[in-house]
């Protein structure tokens, strides 16, 4: 199988669509989001960035990069918000190449620095981050209220 990993484009969102349910039913979420929606936000209003991970058989991961303005220094972060790998190809580096993909993409578009989060319990995700030169920060408590 030989992976390339792109920028999607607006045909790969049907795929892309897909997988954001099954990372969504992951964490117990119901996603909500409709494929008109989700091509407005990264095509159109230009919100994020999405790679994808494509082999033969179709798209197999994606990772939504969101960019994060630094009103201290003046430059801009990226965020990897989402990171999806489907089940029957995990463990496969997947994951790890779309990562590097990411640390490429921001680098060559000037971002001072590539962040990703992970569930506190993913030791998994959290060692693989850690073999790939990822340093570990912490942010202190976060909290959120719903708006909708």
């Amino acid at each position: 199988m030989t992976l390339k990993i792109r920028e999607a484009v607006p045909d790969d969102l049907p795929q892309v669509h897909d997988m954001i349910g099954l990372l969504a039913r992951h964490h117990g979420d119901e996603p909500k989001i409709s494929l008109d929606d989700l091509r407005r936000k990264i095509f159109d209003l230009g919100m994020g960035c999405i790679l994808v991970a494509a082999e033969e058989e179709g798209l197999v991961g994606y990772a939504l990069i969101l960019t994060r303005p630094n009103l201290v220094t003046g430059g801009v972060g990226h965020d990897i918000n989402h990171l999806f790998v489907v089940e029957w190809r995990r463990r496969a580096g997947i994951g790890r190449a779309l990562i590097a993909a990411a640390r490429a993409m921001a680098v060559a578009r000037g971002a001072e620095g590539l962040m990703i989060g992970t569930h506190w319990e993913n030791l998994g995700a959290q060692r693989a981050y850690r073999e790939m030169g990822l340093e570990e920060v912490t942010h202190g408590p976060r909290f959120k209220v719903a708006l909708g």
